[in-house]
This record gives C-alpha cells, sequence and structure tokens, in this order.
C-alpha cells in the first residue's frame, strides 16, 4: 500500500483551476520521491498536506490556521480548503480492514481515497471564529470517517528539517524512540495476560534493586536504607505501627509495565558526547526499524523534510544512496520515502526518475510516464547529472552550453543587456558536449501528460546554446595554402551529402547509423578526411579513392551557405518539436569565438588573445604592438579578419576558457561596456546569444521587429 496521488485545493499556495480543478496534483513513485526545486517552490506545503490528512506516528500538533488557506493575487482569501490523498497497491489484508471505504481505479484496483475539508466558521452563538476540519474516506459522495485500527495505520512517520535528535532519543512521556519501539514486531504481545520478556527481565532487575536496598549498608550496623526511610516517613505520617495509614515506600528501576519501560530508555551513539551530524543518524537508523517490520500493514511511509540538515555531504550521499537501494530492493527497508531538499548534491546523487521538480505551482514527476526521455537517456543522465549540473533542478530558467568559454562568457553578456541571470534565479549548465537532447527532454511532457493536464506544460523557459560548426571559407583556403594532398589548382572540400551517402556507407562497409554524424561535415583536406574514415573502418587505396570521387566538391561561397542550411536543418530535425518553453539558439557561422569576431566586440576579442599571447612584454610594450597588430586586422576584409583573430584558438595556442575570462574583464571596462552593449544588442552575429538570455530572463530583444 503506497501513497500514489495528492490532490490539493485552497491550501498555502495552491489555489483552485477551472471546473474545481485540483490546484496542484502530485504523482508519486511506490519506493522513493524526492522534491526539488527552488525556493518557496511549496515542498513543505506538500508535505505538510500529507501531514495533515493522514496524520503521524508522533502525534505532532497538526492544527489549521488562518495562514493555510490560499490566497488568490487580488488578496482574497479562501474560505474552504480540501486534501486527498489517494492509495493504492492495497493487499488483500489491508483491503479487508479498508473495506467499509475502498473504491475502484480506472483498472478494477483497489483504492483508497483519504480527504481532508476544513472550513472557515463565522464567531456565532457566543463562539469565536474558528476552522472546523474533518477527515474521512471512500468516495467523495459516500465519505465516512476513519476511525479506530483503519485511522491508526495510515499515520506516516515525518522528520523534521530542524530536529532536536538528542530529545528525540531522550527518555519521557511523549518519547520518540518509545513509540518507535513500541510500534516495533519485537515488542507485540500474542497474548496480553503474558508478560513480556523485557517486563520480567525488569522484574527482576527491580528485586535486584530492593534487596540491596534492604540489606545493612556497614558492618556495624543492623540499619539498611529501605529501614532508615520507613522510620522517617512514619515520623513525617504519625502513623502508629501496623495501622492502614503506615507509610511504605520501595525503590524500583521503573514500573513494569512495557510502556512506562520504554518511555525511560534512552539511545546512545557512544558513551562520550555526539555532534548534531552523528545524532541525526542515530537517529534516522532509528525511525528506519519500523520499515523492517515485514508484518506491518499499511502505506509504510516516511516524510523527511531537508535532510541535508545537520548532515555533511559525504553523509548525505551515504545516506540518500542506501535509502534509494533499500526502497527499490526486494527485500529489507521497503516502504515509501518522500523527501525535499535544497541539496543539489542530493539531487545529483538521486536516481532522476525518483525526482518530483516544482516549478510555477505545478509538480513535474520525472518517471519515464511522464516525460520524453527514454530508457537510454535516464542511464546517460544518470551518469553525468553531477552536482555541478543539478543547480538546474533549483532554479527559475536554465541556460545549457556545451563548453567553458559559453560558461564563462554569458554572465557577462547579461550584466551588459541589463539581465543579471542571478537576480532572475537563472542557472547557467556546462554539460561539455553537444548532447542537449538528453538534457533538454528533461523538460519536455509526455503527450498522455499533455492530454491529461493541458495545462501543466513545462513553464520553465530552457536555452540550448550551440555552434553551428560551419567552417568558413577563408578556413579552407588557409588549409589548402598548408596542404600538398591534393594537385588540383582549383579549391575543393570533401563533403558526405545525402545523395552520395548510401553509397559511401556501402563502400566503407558499415551501415549509414556509424557514419550519419558525418553527414554535411566537411573536410578541408584529403588526409583529414581519410584520418577520419579509417577510424572506422581500414579501407584500401582504390576503395578510398572511389570515395574521394564521390565526395569531393569545389569550394565556392555557395558551398558553405549550401552546408550552413544543411547543417542548421540536421540539428533542428535531431531536436524535432521543441515544446514551447525550449529554445535553440544557433551561431549563424562557426563558433562563438568566431561569431564575436564577426562582431563589433571583435577588436575585444582580439586584445584579449593577444594579451594572453604576449604575456612577457611589458604593459607598455603591448599596446603599442597591439596597436600596429590592430591596424593589420582592419586592413583585411570582415571574414578574413574574423577568421585571423580566431586563428590562435583554431591550432589551440590560447585556451578558449583563458580568452573567455580575459574578454569578460574587457567588455566590463568602462572604455568599452557602452560599446560592448550595443553590439550585443544589435549585431546579427551575437543575435543567438542575445536571444538566449532574453528568453530565460522573460524580456524581448531591442531588435526583435528589425
Amino acid at each position: 500500500m503506497y501513497l500514489k496521488e495528492l490532490r490539493i485545493w485552497n491550501f498555502r499556495k495552491y489555489g483552485v483551476r477551472e471546473e474545481n480543478a485540483p490546484g496542484l496534483t502530485v504523482y508519486f513513485s511506490p519506493t522513493f520521491n524526492l522534491l526539488i526545486g527552488e525556493n518557496d517552490s511549496g515542498k513543505t506545503a506538500i508535505i505538510d498536506s500529507i501531514k495533515f490528512t493522514l496524520g503521524t506516528t508522533s502525534d505532532d500538533n497538526l492544527w489549521l490556521t488562518e495562514e493555510d488557506f490560499h490566497v488568490n493575487k487580488d488578496g482574497v482569501s479562501a474560505t474552504e480548503l480540501k486534501i486527498e490523498c489517494i492509495l493504492s497497491g492495497l493487499t488483500s489484508q489491508e483491503a479487508g480492514i479498508f473495506l467499509e471505504w475502498l473504491t475502484f481505479d480506472e483498472n478494477g484496483n483497489y483504492e483508497l481515497q483519504v480527504r481532508l475539508t476544513a472550513k472557515k466558521r463565522e464567531a456565532e452563538a457566543g463562539l469565536p471564529e474558528r476552522i472546523e476540519k474533518s477527515i474521512k474516506a471512500g468516495s467523495e459522495i459516500s465519505a465516512m470517517r476513519l476511525e479506530g485500527l483503519a485511522k491508526e495505520i495510515l499515520r506516516s512517520t515525518y522528520l523534521k528539517p530542524l530536529r532536536n535528535a538528542e530529545s528525540e532519543l531522550q527518555p519521557g512521556v511523549r518519547s520518540r524512540l518509545a513509540q518507535i519501539l513500541r510500534s516495533h514486531p519485537a515488542f507485540y504481545k500474542k497474548n496480553p495476560s503474558n508478560k513480556h520478556e523485557l517486563e520480567i527481565t525488569f522484574e527482576e532487575a527491580n528485586a535486584e534493586v530492593e534487596a540491596f536496598f534492604n540489606k545493612p549498608y556497614s558492618d556495624n550496623q543492623s540499619k539498611t536504607i529501605q529501614s532508615q526511610l520507613l522510620q522517617y516517613l512514619k515520623e513525617f505520617f504519625n502513623a502508629p505501627s501496623g495501622t492502614q495509614t503506615e507509610p511504605n515506600s520501595m525503590f524500583k528501576i521503573t514500573t513494569v509495565k512495557l510502556n512506562d519501560i520504554l518511555r525511560k530508555l534512552s539511545l546512545l551513539l557512544e558513551e562520550v558526547p555526539s555532534g548534531l551530524g552523528s545524532l541525526n543518524l542515530l537517529f534516522i537508523a532509528a525511525e528506519l526499524l519500523l520499515h523492517e517490520n515485514e508484518l506491518a500493514i499499511g502505506p509504510n511511509l516516511t516524510l523527511i523534510e531537508e535532510i541535508e540538515a545537520h548532515l555533511h555531504p559525504q553523509a548525505q550521499l551515504r545516506l540518500i544512496k542506501y535509502l534509494q537501494q533499500k526502497a527499490n530492493s526486494d527485500s529489507g527497508i521497503g516502504g515509501q520515502f518522500i523527501l525535499s531538499t535544497h541539496s543539489t548534491i542530493l539531487a545529483a546523487s538521486t536516481m532522476l526518475n525518483h525526482n518530483i521538480l516544482l516549478h510555477d505551482g505545478i509538480a513535474y514527476p520525472m518517471g519515464p510516464e511522464y516525460t520524453k526521455l527514454k530508457k537510454e537517456d535516464y542511464e546517460f543522465l544518470e551518469r553525468f547529472l553531477d552536482a555541478t549540473k543539478s543547480n538546474l533542478f533549483f532554479a527559475k530558467g536554465v541556460i545549457f552550453v556545451e563548453g567553458d568559454a559559453e560558461n564563462l562568457l554569458l554572465p557577462t553578456i547579461a550584466e551588459l543587456l541589463d539581465r543579471p541571470l542571478h537576480k532572475f534565479g537563472v542557472s547557467i549548465v556546462n554539460i561539455g558536449n553537444t548532447a542537449f537532447k538528453r538534457y533538454v527532454n528533461i523538460y519536455s511532457r509526455s503527450d498522455s501528460w499533455i492530454t491529461k493536464f493541458p495545462y501543466a506544460k513545462m513553464s520553465m523557459p530552457v536555452s540550448v546554446v550551440t555552434d553551428l560548426d560551419v567552417r568558413p571559407i577563408t578556413y579552407y583556403q588557409d588549409k589548402k595554402r598548408k596542404s600538398d594532398d591534393d594537385d588540383s589548382n582549383t579549391p575543393v572540400i570533401y563533403i558526405i551529402k545525402n545523395e552520395n551517402f548510401e553509397q559511401v556507407a556501402e563502400l566503407l562497409g558499415v551501415e549509414t547509423e556509424q557514419i550519419s554524424h558525418l553527414l554535411y561535415q566537411a573536410f578541408a583536406t584529403k588526409s583529414s578526411f581519410k584520418e577520419e574514415i579509417q577510424s572506422y573502418v581500414k579501407v584500401s587505396i582504390s576503395t578510398f579513392n572511389s570515395i574521394i570521387e564521390l565526395v569531393k566538391e569545389n569550394l565556392t561561397e555557395e558551398t558553405v551557405e549550401f552546408l550552413k542550411l544543411a547543417k542548421e536543418k540536421s540539428i533542428k530535425d535531431k531536436y524535432g518539436d521543441l515544446q514551447e518553453n525550449i529554445q535553440l539558439n544557433l551561431a549563424s557561422n562557426w563558433t562563438l569565438e568566431y561569431e564575436i569576431a564577426l562582431s563589433g566586440l571583435d577588436m575585444m576579442l582580439a586584445e584579449a588573445i593577444y594579451t594572453i599571447q604576449h604575456n612577457k612584454l611589458t604593459p607598455d610594450e603591448r599596446i603599442i604592438e597591439f596597436e600596429k597588430y590592430t591596424q593589420t586586422l582592419l586592413s583585411l576584409p570582415p571574414e578574413e579578419r574574423a577568421y585571423q583573430i580566431y586563428r590562435p584558438l583554431l591550432k589551440k595556442n590560447v585556451s578558449k576558457a583563458t580568452t573567455a575570462q580575459y574578454l569578460a574583464i574587457i567588455l566590463q571596462n568602462e572604455k568599452n561596456s557602452e560599446k560592448a552593449k550595443k553590439s550585443l544588442l544589435y549585431d546579427d552575429s551575437l543575435a543567438y546569444l542575445r536571444n538566449s538570455i532574453y528568453h530565460v530572463t522573460g524580456g524581448i530583444p531591442s531588435n526583435a521587429n528589425k
């Protein structure tokens, strides 16, 4: 039995949708669930709504207040709220207990609907304003109040975010440790008339204690502590010996009733003081004792808020991995866990299909039936969603980039556009490659989800920033000048196109899928093309020459433009129809740095690269030499100039990341900032960067209609 679905109407931040649909619907995994999202996304409201409806094993004070009723955008507070917990997967034994409250789902399986309703009542009949609450189960038209065993077994285990683990493990009337142990099968009595083994043990211990206090404590005296104490009491009570009012006393460890014994127990980690982290782990371990109970019936649900509280990162990782492993195993802890976190470490270490992303008032479960992710996507993301990338779950918008340069430069560019990313809650995620689609599909909903919840399309804005990677004609001309592997006087390039794709694959003896990524990838020389081909399969000279005749083309501006269009189409086809929250932003030509070199920021990029290359010159020498270099660059046509600026990066003489760092500083320099801002606002070659930022920050580019 597990909590399958939660529905909320007018509870805290969640109101009511059209046609009285719930303000929030949450689907849970039967085993492990992690609620993640930015601050104030509603994680605590979800945990509390379950507590209010199902109750807790620790009998927490669960009083609804005025603040629990939803307040709409006009400041009007709701007068009624409702919370429904839908429980599924009932065993025949559980179905028997809940028989009078049972309903059935669309597949004819047992289902239990537990419903909390609350209404505000005005002052009347001498009574003040109040909130009336009821908890019933069954279909809404025939619901009945839950009572007795049925109510008790639904209670969830709740661990507070800032719990005092030390006090929870200490003895007392409301000892949480006693509650845990009393619910464990080791303390069940099959026959109420028989004493529990622990009661017998304490009876024997009490007898030993009493015997000690009834024996003389000195060789020279016959008095005992007990007899002395009784003598004092007789004097105090002024009661004659042998009368009914004669006082009596006895020394005991505790009474021998099992509940009283359990309330006297403490749980200690060791005989020396322990830190909060260790005590929290001990407390969680004690709570998990109940999950080992094979005899337990009911949902066996544990709610943990901010599990990272008082735990250092490595302890968080060990704990979360263990809970996931046991929750998904056929034996062991079992039960259902619902946790909330602010920790990117925990978000990264949790299996993606167990995450529930909260954004803009909607809960987005990440299971395969809810997203467009495929099995292999989950496997890939399990390996590569580390703590540096998991910040995408805690943002209001996300920009995916393929390298360090974009990661370093985009925050500076956003600042110059007066849209600082940190103020808009936007995260940049550098995936280090071009496998964007796997990440993008996290934010794409399945067709079945959209059919069921047309209002719940993923609204989080996502920008993908990637290179077109089509080299300009100047690159091929440069390569041709330095190459002697083609005796043709006419500049040529080597391209696999659709019309020769199958023939090339046949000559190579491979399936077309194996070389699909080479489609429309141009090579400047025979040797570079051969090197790429030989990495897949060794071919004879005659076969290679046959392939060359198929793929060789004259190099013209028209060829390069054709490649751009073909590559752009290929990339867009790869992504298919993107949902409206996701925007693909392609460079117009080649790479980020080349696009910058084509823009009004060209000399700033040149300065950054030149400074890195000539760092041994004094500042004065570098200024003089750079002015000479600038004059040379400015004498070149725009594309040739852009290529010459970019060439040191292409040859890997300079690091792209280091260049981005230097360029970011130069862009923010007071003498450059206004020119940089103008270029960022209006240069066509930088439009893809500009648009990516405006998409995730909710703005419209200044030249959007130009």
